[in-house]
């Protein structure tokens, strides 16, 4: 098994992103840095003249070039879409039974990817394997099991597609990146760090091929850091992630030494995900905010969008306190009047092939889920998407060539891999 060697030392402190700071390199290995003044001369220019997909003409908000470069887009409450050329999304396969030692009988699906020839490969972390499946649904084989061994695994995280078409999968319990050719045979394994795993996993390559791997800081407060190479396995730096910028209230249980938190409910949050331009996006989910940060570490972009907070209803208020009950019952302290009335703008958010991002908003109870809203990876609104069913956003939904993945639950909690074309009129 060959090793990541010469990972760069990481800083105890975590850096905390302000709306005009940034995350920074945090290697002593050189970087590829990007000419951005030069594109930020004529960004504004090009924004105005829409991309193939991206209707032109229709956007009603603004951009702003600061001294220092960084690009801050207002976008109105409504989008560029028009009813006749809004996106839309067609379901054209669905994966899943409650039929028993069927191969798409599912217990708990952490990941999905997608091959050249369009096979769907569906991580299945609790029996511990993965299965592929051919374009039109048909079961072709599994790979993987429980165990030590190579092609084995304890902790499978994710599915990544490499350039050359190979799967590479974080296991961390194993300590391996484990590399699978496009049959699904075990190729190598490469050492990675370990002691953690996660239901949305942050790594995966970029467009330029370079593989992200996230790894602890070990600074007190869980941080994370992201360890960049090529498909050769040479480090080539270390990057830090951003950080939620506020301060957030919780609720707390002491007994004794143990202490344990709780978050505040309707109280927003600070997520991240890696582009596939090897930049980092950011969602400040309070009032529907994103920063866009460069991997050597400046504030590209900052992206707002109007909204109408959406009030905590009197029957979503009551269930929370119904949930808070076993929490109070075992000592842990509660102070209402720190529940917003509100809801945040947003809930969670992915970013497909090409760039665009998605946002699921905060929705009126029953309609939960089922809208995304989009935007153009240069943080124009388009518009919002419907959805004929309610995507998982565990694992993150997939997006590849106008066609997205992702998993959808019946009503008994059965899981199901679901495959929509993306319609762009």
């Amino acid at each position: 098994m060959s090793a990541l060697a010469g990972i760069p030392s990481i800083r105890a402190s975590c850096l905390v992103v302000r709306p005009s700071s940034a995350v920074r390199s945090l290697a002593g290995a050189s970087v590829c840095h990007r000419c951005w003044a030069a594109a930020l001369a004529v960004l504004p220019i090009l924004l105005g003249c829409g991309s193939g997909d991206t209707p032109s003409g229709r956007w009603r908000g603004a951009i702003d070039t600061l001294p220092s470069g960084q690009i801050r887009v207002a976008n109105t409450a409504d989008g560029m879409w028009t009813d006749s050329d809004a996106w839309r999304l067609v379901e054209d396969l669905r994966l899943g039974t409650q039929q028993e030692d069927a191969p798409d009988l599912f217990g708990n699906v952490a990941a999905l990817a997608v091959d050249a020839e369009g096979r769907i490969w569906v991580l299945d972390d609790r029996a511990l394997e993965i299965r592929i499946f051919d374009r039109d649904g048909r079961y072709v084989r599994t790979v993987g099991q429980e165990g030590g061994g190579p092609g084995e695994f304890r902790s499978p995280q994710a599915i990544h597609r490499a350039p050359d078409g190979r799967m590479w999968v974080p296991d961390p319990r194993n300590n391996r990146l484990s590399v699978l050719d496009t049959t699904g045979a075990y190729v190598e394994g490469t050492y990675m760090p370990g002691g953690f795993g996660t239901s949305r996993w942050p790594g995966g390559f970029d467009r330029a091929g370079y593989y992200y791997l996230p790894i602890r800081t070990f600074d007190g407060a869980g941080g994370l850091a992201l360890v960049r190479f090529t498909t050769a396995h040479a480090v080539v730096d270390t990057l830090q992630v951003p950080t939620d910028p506020k301060e957030r209230e919780v609720f707390e249980l002491r007994h004794g030494a143990m202490r344990a938190e709780l978050d505040v409910p309707f109280a927003g949050h600070f997520e991240w995900r890696l582009a596939p331009s090897g930049n980092l996006w950011g969602m400040l989910t309070d009032d529907y905010r994103l920063y866009e940060f460069s991997s050597e570490g400046d504030t590209v972009r900052t992206v707002t969008r109007a909204f109408t907070p959406l009030p905590v209803t009197d029957a979503e208020m009551e269930a929370k306190r119904s949930e808070l009950e076993p929490f109070i019952q075992a000592g842990g302290k509660v102070d209402w009047s720190k529940i917003p009335r509100t809801k945040p703008a947003t809930a969670r958010f992915f970013i497909d092939d090409e760039g665009d991002l998605w946002i699921v908003p905060e929705a009126t109870p029953g309609e939960e889920g089922r809208m995304l809203d989009v935007f153009a990876p240069d943080g124009r609104f388009l518009g919002t998407v419907r959805l004929p069913f309610v995507p998982a956003m565990a694992p993150l939904p997939l997006i590849r060539n106008s066609t997205l993945y992702c998993v959808t639950k019946d009503a008994l909690g059965v899981p199901y891999v679901v495959r929509a074309k993306i319609v762009k009129p």
